[in-house]
């Protein structure tokens, strides 16, 4: 009895030794990034405080997207040319993440940020990052300027 015990474990260890190992775990893992093409801003586009700033963006993936994110952060070096009792700016930041529903292979991103009247006159970076559906993410990013460059 005990050897009867024995051969059937032995069967049912190799049975679940073969499962796993079969053809029709063929599956690859998706390790590729998704790709993103920032078309608006462009590098170094000037932006009015109070105005609008456009974001258009294409992102690519050779499976599925499932999200992205939008970022804007400070780039300034801290270099100023006005005293900070007479400056009311403030730093602007942006971030904001967003679901893609059906997890397409493409993405178009459109839409637009309202620049605050009061935003602090700098570089800034706007970053766009995306995940696809194998948690692989890649991000780009473009510099922009928020009011006017002043060349010295």
């Amino acid at each position: 009895m005990k050897n009867i015990k024995t051969q059937l474990f032995s069967l049912l260890f190799v049975s679940i030794a073969f499962v796993s190992c079969s053809d029709s775990d063929s599956s690859e893992l998706d390790t590729q990034k998704p790709t993103i093409a920032i078309q608006s801003p462009t590098d170094h586009q000037e932006v009015e405080p109070g105005s609008n700033l456009n974001i258009k963006a294409l992102l690519q993936d050779e499976t599925a997207l499932t999200s992205y994110k939008v970022e804007i952060h400070s780039a300034g070096d801290g270099h100023e040319h006005r005293t900070a009792a007479l400056d009311n700016s403030i730093p602007f930041t942006y971030e904001n993440v967003f679901q893609i529903e059906g997890n397409p292979k493409s993405h178009q991103i459109d839409y637009s940020i309202l620049i605050p009247e009061n935003a602090k006159e700098d570089h800034y970076h706007l970053g766009v990052f995306c995940i696809d559906a194998a948690g692989n993410q890649s991000q780009q990013f473009v510099e922009i300027f928020i009011g006017h460059e002043h060349n010295h």
